[in-house]
């Protein structure tokens, strides 16, 4: 599956960077950002997917969110964890233009989000129970994201979260393809 996903990113790296363009690409005021993408956490046993959408402000502030799901199995039982988050994020554009790296975009934030996690299990056994559970939450989650774009309309991202509330809580990070939208 690694693999799979690393043969995935290196081809689009190579498609992005063949339609790259000249010019800054800094988080802008009335920016549309959209970056489907997948999560390794510490935490669940499957590879999450889902998507940010985030919202330029102005040239520092950005608000929006993100919807995550995870679902995995094993012969009688099936789990899943769903998550839904507003986010608010401070891009560091001083920083980066200071180091002089234009296509660059770093940010730091926080999500205050919703999860619902289930589960569902099944004997095989016709006399035996089946039975199922759940719980649901709050989430906060401190982020700590990058952006670096190929062109002004696309580029790949790389963010840090944490869980500090909910059912999963622990650490991890998800990769994905932004684009910009406007």
């Amino acid at each position: 599956m690694i693999k799979k996903i690393s043969v995935l990113l290196v081809a689009v790296l190579f498609v992005t960077a063949m339609a790259s363009a000249q010019g800054s690409a800094y988080f802008k005021p009335s920016g549309i950002y959209l970056t489907p993408q997948i999560g390794f956490y510490s935490w669940g046993g499957s590879i999450p997917f889902g998507a940010n959408f985030e919202y330029g402000l102005n040239e520092n502030i950005g608000i929006g969110g993100t919807l995550m799901l995870q679902m995995w199995s094993g012969q009688y039982w099936k789990e899943s964890n769903t998550s839904i988050t507003v986010e608010a994020n401070y891009h560091l554009n001083e920083l980066v233009k200071s180091i002089n790296v234009q296509k660059l975009d770093l940010y730091v934030g926080a999500g205050l989000g919703y999860e619902v996690y289930s589960i569902s299990w099944n004997s095989g056994y016709e006399n035996w129970p089946s039975y199922s559970a759940g719980s649901s939450g709050l989430i906060l989650q401190p982020i700590v994201g990058a952006r670096y774009y190929f062109s002004p309309k696309m580029g790949v991202s790389l963010r840090l979260v944490g869980s500090l509330l909910g059912w999963g809580t622990g650490f991890g990070s998800t990769i994905g393809v932004t684009f910009n939208l406007k």
